[in-house]
Parts: structure tokens; C-alpha cells; sequence
């Protein structure tokens, strides 16, 4: 009888989302692989427009771009709430993205750089640019040249990483939510409703009205939009549904609107919806594929420089070959990546947690109630 009664009753994502028994993994893997993929045909040709793989008027790997901060914005209020403590927070998120920093640094400097470079090593060695790379991509500055003389003639000459310029949004939204967690500022699903409300009203003003705005606002903007959604589903979670009936409401909106800048908010719901119902729901005993590596970031910090060298190896390539070559080379990189340098890394974070405690002193935990 028991049974007879959950009958239809619909599980809502915060039932769902116990334990690691769901598809995240699988669908940033999906992700970093859409955003190679589309990488495959833009590095052998530069810039295009239309873009070469668009999903109604727009780019495959701006798609990919946004549902990865809808995630990361659910998976950081989480991390938050259950660590509530800045430094264990502190340690989680540089773990999380600094060792495979240093080992994509290494890498450009000493690896790609020497072999792909068209500078004599004298002069490539002596280049303040060689040696400033390391620094941007550690302190999150612009990364779109990389070590000295790389990838000369090729349509994106001096390009290291084409994806690396994300991570700077993705470190200002780690900084941003934990100061407002950790301040007197409320915290909890009206806040984060706010929120987002805020950050899309000013992506769709900037879009709307200084489409001319300096880059890094422009993106500042569309990427925190994206990201306090993922938020707001977090703060919601147990009263939304595992289901993609909301993407019923958003989807038609947004293929009517096109590329209009207004269809942003739109696609950015049907996207959510869309992705947490394929994280979650139980779809035709298909399984969850839970204990898949996470090697998402390693694919989607490498797959760049593993391509251009490709192409520089193979001028006359098509992005048929680029990625044929390039898509199991990044899997075999990220493999490595995750097993040798991010996981181990990530085992040490209660350890670096206190050692930054030690540092900078004693923090409480922080109990906020989550329906502010």
C-alpha cells in the first residue's frame, strides 16, 4: 500500500539530489566535448559568422558555456551550505582549478612552446611573454596569446587556449557567492530570485541598449545571469519537480525570439530544465553512469592546444580530421589530468583547509537558513 501511494507522486530535484547516484558527470563531460567540438571547425577557419554549429541562432559552445555556470551556480550554493566554513570553501574551489593550471602552464611553456614556437630558442626563452603566460593563466588575465612566437600562420596565431578565458567568471562567481554567504547579506532562495533577477535585467540592458560595452562587462553579466539560476534552482530544489515541463513554457519563447538578445533568460531556463531533468530523472532505467571520471575540465582546458598543434602539424586538415585526432588525444589528457594532478589534489583539501586557518585565523561555521 505504501508503494500504491508514491504512485505518480513526482520527486522534486532536492529529493532527487542525494549522493552521487546522477548524470552530472555525464552531462559536463557532453558539454566540454560540444565545446571541442565546435572548436574542431572554428581553429581551422578563425572566425565565422553565422557561427558554424548553431542551436537556433546560436553558438553550440556558447550553449555548452552557459549550462556549465547553470551547474556550477547549483553545485557552489551546495558546496556552500554544506561546508559552511571559508576556508574549507577557500581550499575546495583553488584545488578545483589551480593544479591543472600549473600543469596546463608547464605544459605551454616547456612542452608546446619550444617545439610549436617560430622564435629561435634564445629568443623564445628571453621573451617577457613566455615567461608572463604562466601568470595570466594563474591569475586569470587575458590568456588569448600564448608563449612567445606559438602556432605562428595559423588563423588563430598565438592561441594557447581558447576556453581558458571563462575561468576568470567562474572565480569571480566562486568569490562572489561566498561573500555573500559568509556577510550578514541573507542568503536563500528569495535572495538568489533577486539575484538573478539583478544579473539578467543587466545582461538584457547591456544587450539591449550598450551592445558596444567592453567585453569583459558584457560577459560578466550573461555568465552571472546563468550562474545565479543555477542558484536559484539549488535554493528552489525542493519544490521544483524533476521534470521538463518548464522547458514546455521557455522553449517555444525562445525559438520565436531567435538570436534577439531578450531570448537569453529563455534559453538559459530551457536549458536548466532540460539539463536537471536529464540529471535526475529516471529515464527508462537508463543508468546515471555516476562513477564516470570527472574529466569535463581536463577536456576543456586542453582539447585547445591539442588541436592547434594538429593543425600546425597537418596544415591542409579538415575539422573532420581535427577532431578525430584531437577528441581522443583531450580524453587521454583529461584522463591523466584527473587521476594524477586534479583528484589527488582535491584529497588534500581538508588539509589545505587548515592550513589556511592556521594562516589567516579561525572562521565559525556559517548556518544560514536557505528561504531568505
Amino acid at each position: 500500500m505504501q508503494g500504491a501511494n508514491n504512485i505518480g507522486v513526482m520527486k522534486t530535484i532536492g529529493q532527487a539530489y542525494t549522493g552521487r547516484d546522477n548524470r552530472l558527470t555525464l552531462i559536463r563531460l557532453a558539454l566540454a566535448t560540444a565545446v571541442l567540438t565546435e572548436h574542431a571547425i572554428i581553429v581551422t577557419q578563425g572566425p565565422l559568422l553565422p557561427p558554424p554549429l548553431a542551436v537556433n541562432g546560436w553558438s553550440l559552445s556558447y550553449v555548452a558555456v552557459n549550462a556549465f555556470f547553470v551547474l556550477s551556480g547549483f553545485l557552489i550554493a551546495d558546496s556552500l551550505e554544506r561546508r559552511a566554513d571559508v576556508f574549507t570553501y577557500a581550499a575546495s574551489r583553488a584545488l578545483r582549478l589551480m593544479p591543472a593550471l600549473l600543469l596546463l602552464s608547464a605544459a605551454a611553456v616547456f612542452g608546446f612552446g619550444p617545439y610549436f614556437t617560430e622564435l629561435a630558442p634564445a629568443e623564445y626563452w628571453a621573451s617577457a611573454q613566455t615567461w608572463m603566460f604562466p601568470v595570466q593563466v594563474l591569475g586569470f588575465l587575458d590568456t588569448s596569446q600564448g608563449p612567445a612566437g606559438l602556432f605562428a600562420d595559423l588563423p588563430w596565431a598565438g592561441e594557447f587556449s581558447a576556453s581558458l578565458w571563462t575561468l576568470r567568471y567562474e572565480m569571480i562567481a566562486y568569490v562572489a557567492a561566498a561573500i555573500i554567504f559568509f556577510s550578514p547579506l541573507p542568503w536563500g532562495k528569495y535572495t538568489h530570485l533577486i539575484l538573478f533577477g539583478i544579473t539578467g535585467a543587466t545582461y538584457l540592458a547591456l544587450a539591449l541598449f550598450w551592445s558596444e560595452a567592453p567585453p569583459v562587462i558584457i560577459s560578466s553579466a550573461r555568465l552571472s545571469s546563468a550562474f545565479t539560476l543555477g542558484m536559484v534552482i539549488h535554493g528552489w530544489r525542493h519544490s521544483l519537480p524533476v521534470a521538463p515541463w518548464i522547458a514546455g513554457i521557455s522553449l517555444p519563447v525562445w525559438l520565436l525570439a531567435g538570436d534577439a538578445p531578450w531570448a537569453e533568460p529563455f534559453l538559459n531556463i530551457t536549458l536548466a530544465t532540460t539539463l536537471f531533468w536529464l540529471a535526475f530523472a529516471r529515464l527508462a532505467g537508463l543508468p546515471t553512469w555516476s562513477k564516470l571520471p570527472d574529466w569535463s575540465y581536463g577536456i576543456y582546458i586542453w582539447h585547445y592546444p591539442i588541436m592547434q598543434s594538429v593543425l600546425y602539424l597537418n596544415r591542409d586538415a579538415d575539422p573532420l580530421f581535427i577532431a578525430a585526432m584531437s577528441l581522443p588525444a583531450s580524453f587521454i589528457v583529461a584522463a591523466f589530468s584527473w587521476h594524477v594532478v586534479e583528484k589527488p589534489s582535491l584529497g588534500s583539501k581538508s588539509r589545505f583547509g587548515d592550513l589556511l586557518r592556521s594562516l589567516f585565523g579561525r572562521s565559525k561555521r556559517v548556518a544560514k537558513p536557505g528561504n531568505l
